[in-house]
């Protein structure tokens, strides 16, 4: 993806950072730090995230639909036994917003990466592990977080990335196909190995945010666990390598 963008802009280290499939913000910061063209990357990366969140969801659902038309579906792994749920009442709430916010706040002071979403993820994984239960937040919260996410995407635009879509509307309009055929392409593949369902692997593999693909993994019914393993490896793996990759590019 590198080099197909680098064809349309002639800097190395825009062009990686512009590709790689990492936050809007770290890749901003690195572009700022190398000298970039922050216009261009800060662009790319929203496209490539708005993209991901309107056309992966939707394309799962097309595509689970279609293999159980079809009869393919009977080759799923079946469905772990169902923990015990239990519905949360207003003094239980409390107690589990405190410790999602103190295990967000820690890894957020470690910096690490995606420390508000995975340290918040942790602290409430390990207390139903521990309690023994699962617990479901009420579905207001659930919308609330999902509005909150909305906002944080619809802030990201800016009349700068307006006109660097008007200005570079060929290269992006390849780069958003791209984007699309290279998630399905893993998504298949992850289920050929695997045979999970069609959402989870897809939103697994999907490109996107970590927040914002767990939201989309919890209003589709995917297998969150999988998806949040799976997307935090990716971040960790773009955030590590390309700052060492970085120099290379210059």
């Amino acid at each position: 993806m590198t080099l197909v963008i680098y064809q349309f802009i002639p800097d190395g280290t825009t062009a990686l950072f512009a590709a790689a499939p990492g936050g809007i913000s770290e890749m901003t910061v690195l572009a700022l730090v190398y000298g970039s063209e922050v216009p261009i990357v800060s662009t790319y990366q929203f496209v490539r995230l708005v993209v991901i969140i309107t056309v992966v969801p939707l394309s799962a659902r097309w595509l689970h639909r279609r293999q159980q038309k079809k009869g393919m579906a009977a080759d799923e792994k079946p469905d772990p036994p169902e923990q015990p749920q239990c519905s949360l009442k207003t003094r239980q709430i409390l107690p589990l917003y405190l410790i999602g916010i103190l295990g967000g706040l820690l890894l957020l002071t470690l910096n690490f990466p995606g420390g508000g979403v995975v340290g918040a993820m942790a602290a409430l994984a390990i207390t139903n592990v521990l309690l023994k239960k699962q617990y479901i937040f009420p579905n207001s919260v659930m919308q609330m977080a999902l509005i909150g996410i909305g906002m944080s995407i619809g802030l990201e635009f800016s009349p700068e990335i307006i006109r660097t879509i008007q200005e570079m509307l060929l290269p992006i309009i390849g780069f958003s196909f791209l984007i699309v055929l290279s998630n399905l392409a893993v998504g298949w593949y992850i289920r050929h190995l695997t045979h999970w369902d069609m959402i989870t692997c897809l939103l697994a593999s999907a490109p996107g945010g970590l927040s914002q693909m767990l939201a989309a993994a919890e209003e589709m019914k995917a297998d969150s666990v999988t998806v949040s393993i799976l997307q935090l490896v990716r971040l960790l793996i773009i955030i590590t390598c390309i700052p060492l990759l970085a120099p290379f590019f210059v």
